[in-house]
Parts: C-alpha cells; structure tokens; sequence
C-alpha cells in the first residue's frame, strides 16, 4: 500500500538514459529531479520533469504519472 500523495511515476526508456551514459546516472538524475518536484502540482511535476530530463535524446519519451489522494476529512462518527 502506498502512503497518501504518493506519486507513482511510468516511463520509458528515453527520458533517462543518454548516449554515452550509463543507466544509472540516469536513474539517480530522475530520482533527484522527481523528489524535487514531488510537492508541485501533477502540471507542474511532468512540465518540469520533462523539461529538465527529456533534452539531450534523439529517442522517443512517454511518461504516466498519478498521485494518490490525500487522507480524507470526513467526520469521525460519535467524535
């Protein structure tokens, strides 16, 4: 199960890797970036996302990304 405002993040290989690279200078590259954004609105989050990773490739990027909601606020019956 995962926590409230979790942000679950699917994407394809174009957005990390870069030639002459290894994988995981990308990974790190996306985790940095992702956690910086993980605050932001879901526009904002792919917005920046994709422009600070999907630059430098001459390959093809796709990107699904959804949030959890939050707790909800509904009363506590007999509270």
């Amino acid at each position: 199960m995962l926590p409230a405002r979790s942000t679950v993040l699917l994407y394809t290989d174009g957005l990390i890797e870069r030639r002459g690279e290894g994988l995981d200078a990308g990974m790190t590259r996306l985790r940095q970036h992702a956690a910086a954004l993980a605050r932001e609105s879901m526009d904002t989050f792919c917005d920046e996302l994709l422009t600070g990773l999907a630059t430098d490739h001459a390959d093809d990027v796709a990107v699904l990304v959804a949030r959890l909601p939050g707790p909800s606020r509904r009363a506590v019956p007999g509270a």
